[in-house]
C-alpha cells in the first residue's frame, strides 16, 4: 500500500458511504469502489462491512484507519516542514504543462500571475503528461497541467478544459468547405473517406494522440500517405501549418487562424479532460493558490 492510499480508506470510513466519499475526493464512485476492492484484495482482509448503503469498519479496518491517520499526520508534518525550508531558500513555483498549452498559458495566465507576484520565479517545464506525473511523484514539480492521467490517491485533480479527437488542417484547406455542422460534435464534421487522397502527418503511435490517429487511419484509410512522423504536438502544429499534411490529434489551443479543427465523422466525439494536478499534502503558498485561481478562471481556457 502507498502511504497516500490511506486518504481514500479514511474518507470512506468518515462518510460511511462510497458515494459521499467519492464526492469529497472529487473522483467517480466506480473508481473509488474499484480502489477499495483492490486494496482489500492486496491486504487479504476486509476493511468494511456493507450494511445497505453504509460502509462500517471491521475491527481490522478500525485499526487500519487509526494507524493510517497517524501515518498521514506524520507525513503531512514532514512535507510541511520540508516545504517551509524550501520556501525559505528560494521563492519559485515549478510548473509543468503539456505541449500545445503554451498559447493559453503565455497569453491568459502568466502575464496576470507575474503582475500579481513579481517576486516569484516561475520555473516552467513542457513535457508529456506521463512524464509530468512522474516529476510530480518525485517532487520535481509543484503543479502540472495534464491530460489523460488516472486519478490516484494523494493528489488533487481540478478539471480545467475538455479536448476532443479532431482533424487538424490548414486554415485555407479545401476540406473546410466539405465539412458540415452537426450538433453532437464540437467542430464542423468531415468524413475520413473525404481525406483518403490527402497527405498526413502524425505524432508517434506511442503518444496518446498518435495511437488514436494510427487506429483510425488503419481502419478507414489504410492506404493514406503518411509523409511525416513527429515527436510532439508543437512539431505537429508546425508541420501542418507548413503544408506537409493534415493530422488526427486531440484539440489543443491554436495559435492563430492558420490552423483549424474539424470533427471526424467516423469517430465518436472522444472527450479528454485537461486537469490541474498537485499533491494533496503540498504546503500551498499564496502565490500557488493564485496561480491555480488564474488558470481555473481564465476566460479562454
Amino acid at each position: 500500500m502507498n502511504i497516500r492510499d490511506y486518504e481514500y480508506i479514511i474518507t470512506i470510513a468518515e462518510h460511511q458511504s462510497i458515494t459521499k466519499a467519492a464526492a469529497a475526493l472529487y473522483i467517480t464512485q466506480s473508481a473509488l469502489t474499484k480502489f477499495l476492492q483492490r486494496a482489500e484484495s492486496e491486504l487479504g482482509i476486509q476493511l468494511f462491512l456493507r450494511s445497505g448503503h453504509k460502509f462500517l469498519l471491521t475491527d481490522a479496518g478500525r485499526e487500519y484507519v487509526e494507524t493510517g491517520r497517524v501515518i498521514m499526520k506524520l507525513d503531512h508534518e514532514l512535507m510541511n516542514n520540508l516545504r517551509k525550508k524550501a520556501d525559505s531558500r528560494q521563492k519559485e513555483i515549478r510548473f509543468g504543462f503539456g505541449m500545445g498549452r503554451e498559447q493559453f498559458l503565455y497569453t491568459h495566465v502568466f502575464p496576470e500571475f507575474i503582475k500579481n507576484h513579481p517576486e516569484i520565479t516561475l520555473k516552467n517545464k513542457a513535457d508529456t503528461s506521463r512524464h509530468l506525473k512522474m516529476y510530480l511523484d518525485n517532487g520535481l514539480l509543484d503543479l502540472a497541467l495534464v491530460t489523460n492521467i488516472d486519478i490516484t490517491p494523494g493528489y488533487k485533480f481540478i478539471p480545467i478544459k475538455h479536448c476532443f479527437l479532431s482533424l487538424l488542417v490548414p486554415g485555407d484547406s479545401h476540406l473546410l468547405k466539405k465539412a458540415q455542422v452537426m450538433d453532437e460534435y464540437p467542430f464542423p464534421v468531415i468524413s475520413l473517406l473525404d481525406c483518403k487522397n490527402e497527405t498526413f502527418v502524425s505524432t508517434s503511435p506511442t503518444t496518446h494522440s498518435g495511437s488514436y490517429a494510427d487506429k483510425l487511419m488503419n481502419q478507414y484509410i489504410p492506404d493514406a500517405h503518411l509523409a511525416m512522423e513527429v515527436s510532439d504536438i508543437r512539431s505537429l502544429f508546425e508541420a501542418v501549418r507548413s503544408g506537409f499534411g493534415i493530422a488526427i490529434t486531440l484539440s489543443y489551443d491554436l495559435v492563430d487562424s492558420s490552423l483549424q479543427y474539424l470533427s471526424i465523422k467516423e469517430s465518436n466525439p472522444i472527450d479528454e479532460t485537461i486537469q490541474l494536478v498537485y499533491r494533496s499534502d503540498l504546503a500551498m503558498s499564496d502565490s500557488m493558490r493564485d496561480l491555480i485561481d488564474i488558470i481555473v478562471t481564465a476566460d479562454d481556457v
